[in-house]
């Protein structure tokens, strides 16, 4: 059964303090949908696009090589590993320190894979080691969930290591101009800089003013850090990346009459001129969008912004970065909400699984926001009442909610708050009289078009048969 996917990311359902947008005459369509068909809500922790299509995709809410690191460290593969003895054969040899600069999301999974390789490298407490926070979040609103992170690695590392500095991870990229790279590395030998004794302080100073935490400039938590000629410094990275220009100006550091001998290493390989030793590789997940196109043999198309095309290819090839015949990605541009255009695709490509991507979170005032939804609303009727529901499976949902404050026209700022996404299912021969959709998040999104595209699936889906004293008593 080929099957729709339509995506309104951004929209759920209302928290209890929020705004009020949505009512059944901006969304007549959505409202008869949800009231007629089978509805229910899953949760997100997704906050953009590409985040949510990696939670689809992977079946996960999570950077997928936490896992790896996790598998071999359960396999005593970690306590083994050449780098790893590299590193501790160096710090002992030379009497150094050792820099951990960790890329840090919202996720306390990094901590147990931080204490695991601390304890290998510090068993007896009495190496120098420093771990200097990067923030690659991209999104203001996930402070507080990095702050929880932060807590976490200051309590249970505390014996361990020493959290040096905390910095956005654009102060790392080649794209930082030269001279803030200059200002940073001098924090980093003199430790001369902005401080702040609490980390939540500057976190929270930062969340107020909107900054996102990638962009976070240098500060530093606690002193003792400052980088010598012997020093090893660590990429802790969990996704490939280019600093080479951090590299670089690090090697470049002058040290008068001592040589400078700063020896990189890093978690997962790097992009770099030279290799850079590496603890562990990366895999292919074993779970994504296109490993079940080739089991339950269909093929897919994506119909989103073509600036999130790369990301969300890469999440659907199961953390691949090729060009797979089977997903078709369409660019709908300006005729996002052009009906003929938007049927067209839907009649004219033969793919099982149809994904037509939204996005409502751009929008900065209450009207617009309504206007967009009402836009949204008509192309939901049109494809409703456009394809033929003996052939087509209609999944109307979202990947993630929103949380932001918005101008009405009276002049008031408004807080829109949706804290869970909707669900809505479609199908003539599976419906609300017989089915109701299971509690889930947006991992089982996927799986859900899976079993609609092929019922031979042999994952577990959200759409279950109710027994006959659940239909007695919820008629």
């Amino acid at each position: 059964m080929r099957t729709i996917l339509f995506l309104i990311n951004g929209f759920g359902i209302e928290a209890k303090e929020s705004y009020s947008i949505y009512d059944e005459k901006l969304m007549p369509n959505f409202d008869k949908l949800a009231k007629n068909y089978m509805f229910s809500t899953l949760s997100s922790k997704a906050y953009n696009t590409v985040d949510g299509f990696r939670s689809m995709s992977l079946e996960m809410n999570e950077l997928y090589n936490y896992n790896i690191y996790d598998r071999d460290a359960v396999n005593n593969k970690i306590a083994t590993n050449t780098t790893v003895t590299s590193i501790n054969n160096c710090l002992i040899e030379r009497k150094s320190k050792l820099h951990l600069f960790c890329f840090v999301d919202t996720s306390a999974r990094i901590v147990d894979n931080l204490k695991h390789f601390l304890t290998l490298i510090n068993k007896e407490h009495d190496k120098k080691i420093y771990i200097h926070i990067v923030l690659t979040s991209s999104n203001y609103r996930d402070y507080p969930d990095i702050l929880g992170v932060l807590s976490k690695i200051n309590i249970e590392l505390g014996e361990l290591a020493t959290i040096g500095m905390v910095l956005g991870l654009s102060n790392l990229l080649n794209s930082n101009p030269q001279i803030e790279m200059n200002f940073f590395l001098k924090t980093m030998i003199t430790e001369v800089g902005e401080k702040w004794s609490s980390f939540k302080q500057k976190l929270d100073f930062s969340y107020g003013t909107k900054s996102t935490p990638l962009s976070v400039k240098p500060f530093v938590v606690n002193s003792g850090f400052g980088v010598s000629e012997n020093d090893l410094m660590m990429i802790w990275n969990y996704d490939k990346l280019d600093i080479s220009n951090f590299i670089n100006s690090v090697k470049a550091i002058n040290y008068g009459n001592k040589p400078n001998n700063i020896t990189f290493f890093s978690l997962f390989p790097i992009i770099y001129q030279e290799k850079i030793p590496c603890v562990l590789d990366f895999e292919v997940a074993k779970k994504s969008l296109s490993t079940n196109m080739k089991g339950l043999g269909f093929k897919s198309l994506i119909a989103c912004d073509k600036n999130d095309i790369n990301g969300i290819n890469y999440y659907l090839n199961g953390l691949e970065t090729v060009n797979n015949p089977d997903i078709t990605f369409v660019c709908l541009a300006d005729k996002l909400f052009d009906i003929p255009t938007v049927l067209s695709v839907i009649n004219n490509y033969k793919q099982e699984l149809l994904v037509i991507n939204y996005n409502i979170t751009d929008v900065k005032t209450i009207e617009e926001l309504k206007e967009l939804l009402t836009k949204i609303d008509n192309v939901i009727g049109a494809i409703f009442d456009n394809t033929s529901h003996e052939s087509y499976n209609i999944i109307i949902s979202s990947l993630y909610g929103m949380n932001q404050n918005l101008n009405s026209s009276s002049g008031e700022i408004c807080n829109i708050k949706y804290n869970r996404v909707p669900i809505i299912y479609i199908d003539n021969f599976i419906t609300k009289r017989n089915y109701l959709i299971n509690e889930g998040d947006i991992s089982d999104l996927f799986k859900i078009c899976y079993k609609s595209i092929n019922g031979n699936y042999p994952g577990e889906s959200l759409i279950i048969k109710k027994n006959l004293l659940y239909r007695l008593i919820f008629k």
